[in-house]
């Protein structure tokens, strides 16, 4: 019977080896994947933070956030946008508000009439 001692060897060098690769994927893809927790934590942090000023609150935190208010339009509307920015995070929220000259006498937006059916409206 012959010594099969260096057969052995070689298939626990290639187990070995396996292992590593398969072990160094898995630790690659935990940090990738811990990255993109934290870039969307980033995100979601600088969306609360536009989404507070443009509810009107005050904000006070690490984010920069400036606001600008653009009206005048020709259609009626005011713009208000925010921008919540750290680093390489940057969120901009934009709303449209309709301003006095957009609307009309009864309060609605003009442009916009309803009709007084069942859920009927016309645009």
């Amino acid at each position: 019977m012959k010594d099969s001692r260096g057969f052995c060897l070689v298939q626990e060098l290639v187990c070995f080896c396996l292992t590593a690769v398969l072990l160094a994927t898995a630790i690659q893809g935990f940090y990738r994947s811990n990255y993109l927790l934290n870039e969307s934590r980033e995100l979601q942090q600088a969306a609360q933070a536009a989404q507070q000023v443009l509810a009107g609150e005050e904000y006070s935190g690490r984010f920069d956030v400036t606001q600008k208010l653009a009206s005048g339009s020709a259609v009626g509307l005011a713009i208000q946008e925010v921008q919540a920015a750290y680093g390489k995070v940057k969120v901009k929220l934009i709303r449209a508000l309709p301003t006095a000259e957009g609307l009309s006498a009864d309060g609605a937006v003009a442009g916009i009439t309803s009709v007084s059916g069942a859920g009927d409206a016309c645009f």
